[in-house]
């Protein structure tokens, strides 16, 4: 997927790239860890250089799996560590903000030259972005019309707007993107900008789909949902539950430390009874987060009459063992994993460890490609 936010987010803005390196890495810094991945361009092609992951929890004097919630001074020297121990040797990073540090919403705009809509989305936005605005930097994008050929089910709802465009507003608070251009700095890396993590993990793990998709990312403290239509981001949505919450469960209810039940948890998942009923204990969290996102498909559905054709699951909480046959029968669609490093070069014996780590590496990688898709 392209960025559509190359004004606030892309090359020209924040940073250049020194253009002597052909490796970019990407940043993911998530609640529980950070994920690096270094590609580099050659002839034309993404090449896997190096890749690595590191937890935040002993950062935090807390547990690896936990979600944390460190100061710069931290999370920048969890970084330097990751980038070292990964063997990253490039400064040309292309970094990650979180969804829950972002707004993301669409707007109908009465008019369709791209000249007056940039005079009214900022008006607009008053009325969306729940701060004022003085205090976010705003971006948007004009949504294409969509295609009216192909297939019945891959058209435009008949209710498509004739007049008038949609537009994808975004806005993040100021003090965020100075902290994390303060991360940059700190470790003097050469970076092209920032991107909000479901943009670059929709260009990961997306292929040319015209049905709407929902990808479904699980991280430590939330649960990422997005629907894709027509390769566009239409709606996002955080639930306030993730893989963290499975792991307190199983904690509070055995009676046993936070580390051991996050052991339990990935040994038996959701395939199996061990050393009391785990599916028992995690089965809440599943059905909260379950619900709320069929909640988010009805509206959805209801609002442009399109339902979501298969469902793509990344995030290190996603790997739970079982939990793809459980999201089958909740959704009646088709669920598959998200795998990221298919779009780049690779030795062939890394195959099958890249499509297991695929999932939890989503982020990273579509960063390091919207760089390498970047270069001149």
């Amino acid at each position: 997927m392209p960025n559509p936010f190359s004004n606030l987010f892309g090359l020209n803005k924040l940073a250049l790239f020194q253009k002597q390196s052909n490796s970019v890495v990407g940043v993911d810094i998530g609640s529980s860890s950070i994920k690096v991945v270094q590609l580099k361009k050659d002839h034309g092609k993404a090449v896997l250089e190096t890749y690595g992951e590191i937890a935040l929890g002993p950062y935090a004097t807390s547990e690896i799996g936990q979600a944390t919630s460190l100061d710069i001074t931290k999370i920048t020297e969890a970084l330097e560590d990751v980038m070292r121990e990964s063997n990253v040797n490039t400064k040309r990073a292309s970094v990650s903000i979180p969804l829950r540090s972002s707004f993301i919403t669409l707007i109908d705009i009465p008019a369709s030259d791209s000249h007056i809509v940039d005079q009214i989305v900022p008006i607009e936005a008053r009325k969306y972005v729940p701060v004022p605005v003085s205090e976010v930097t705003l971006d948007w994008w004009i949504i294409p019309k969509p295609v009216t050929e192909g297939p019945v089910d891959a058209r435009a709802p008949e209710a498509e707007k004739v007049n008038g465009v949609e537009v994808l507003l975004v806005a993040i608070h100021n003090t965020i993107i100075q902290q994390y251009k303060d991360i940059v700095t700190k470790l003097e890396l050469q970076t092209g900008g920032f991107e909000i993590e479901t943009f670059s993990a929709v260009r990961a793990v997306m292929g040319h789909d015209l049905l709407p998709v929902l990808v479904l990312d699980m991280g430590a403290s939330s649960t990422k949902i997005s629907i894709v239509d027509y390769g566009v981001i239409k709606a996002t949505q955080t639930i306030s539950k993730g893989s963290q919450d499975m792991t307190l469960a199983i904690s509070k209810s055995m009676g046993i430390p936070f580390a051991k039940a996050e052991e339990i948890k990935r040994k038996v998942g959701l395939i199996g009874q061990q050393e009391g009923d785990i599916v028992t204990l995690i089965n809440p969290v599943l059905e909260y987060v379950f619900y709320e996102a069929n909640e988010f498909l009805v509206n959805y559905q209801r609002k442009y009459k399109r339902s979501i054709a298969k469902v793509i699951m990344i995030g290190s909480g996603s790997l739970l063992q079982g939990l793809s046959d459980i999201a089958k029968k909740s959704f009646g669609v088709e669920v598959t994993y998200g795998d990221p490093f298919r779009k780049v070069e690779a030795p062939a014996f890394l195959d099958n460890v890249l499509k297991d780590a695929g999932p939890t590496f989503s982020v990273a990688v579509g960063l390091a490609l919207r760089a390498i898709q970047e270069q001149a």
